[in-house]
């Protein structure tokens, strides 16, 4: 019984073959997570990913502010998934969390309403003269590590365990609101449970410690 109440908190991770999109911050300020990133799946993982050099913003920021309208940002977005559909990928992977929260807010609206779909497939046709499919996937970075996790602990030089006692590492992890509360059914543990990051801590020999603001938004942190 709590093993078929847990599969409601799953979700589908393709397997192989992903078009990435990287992120205007994590290349600004983080770019080594995703070249790491990058190495792992190709190198570690043996997986087929495709970086395109003509990828842009999603426009997240500032669609979240409403400074950037949403028929702008579904434009946006349906270039990136051409850059997809034009290299034969099917399964896109947004470095993002705020690009993944935006992606998957414009396909639920493109599956609501197919109106605002063929509004979008116009709109980018008469800006750039480019066609685009609905990505049959979309995983965040994070998905793709928790999903191969198992394999990946095989080829760990260091696991999340303290190398003099031998006793699991106390590990704290916050999952990004725009990954789990958005769309919570599209996040693995959605927004009751996240699990995506307590999972690889816990696969890797670590110890995941509960705190109140664990599932709080990092604008609701309190200012220390």
């Amino acid at each position: 019984m709590e093993k078929r109440y847990w599969n409601e908190y799953q979700k589908a991770i393709a397997d192989d073959h992903y078009f990435y999109e990287r992120s205007c911050i994590r290349q600004t300020f983080f770019p080594g997570s995703e070249a790491a990133f990058l190495n792992i799946l190709r190198n570690d993982l043996g997986k087929d990913i495709y970086d395109s050099s003509h990828q842009h913003t999603c426009t997240g920021i500032g669609y979240h502010s409403d400074v950037v309208p949403f028929e702008t940002t579904m434009t946006i977005v349906a270039r990136l998934f051409s850059l997809m559909t034009e290299k034969g990928y099917e399964n896109y992977v947004p470095s993002c969390v705020t690009s993944f929260g935006v992606m998957t807010e414009i396909i639920e609206k493109w599956n609501e309403n197919p109106l605002l779909l063929e509004q979008a497939r116009e709109l980018l046709r008469k800006a750039t003269g480019r066609e685009f499919d609905k990505p049959k996937n979309i995983a965040h970075p994070s998905d793709i590590i928790y999903k191969f996790r198992e394999e990946l602990k095989k080829k760990m030089k260091y696991q999340l365990v303290n190398r003099f006692t031998g006793k699991p590492l106390r590990v704290v992890e916050h999952v990004g609101c725009h990954y789990a509360k958005i769309f919570p059914e599209r996040g693995v543990g959605n927004a009751e449970f996240p699990y995506v990051l307590a999972g690889m801590i816990e696969s890797w020999g670590g110890e995941v410690v509960d705190y109140p603001e664990r599932r709080h938004c990092c604008h609701e942190m309190p200012q220390l």
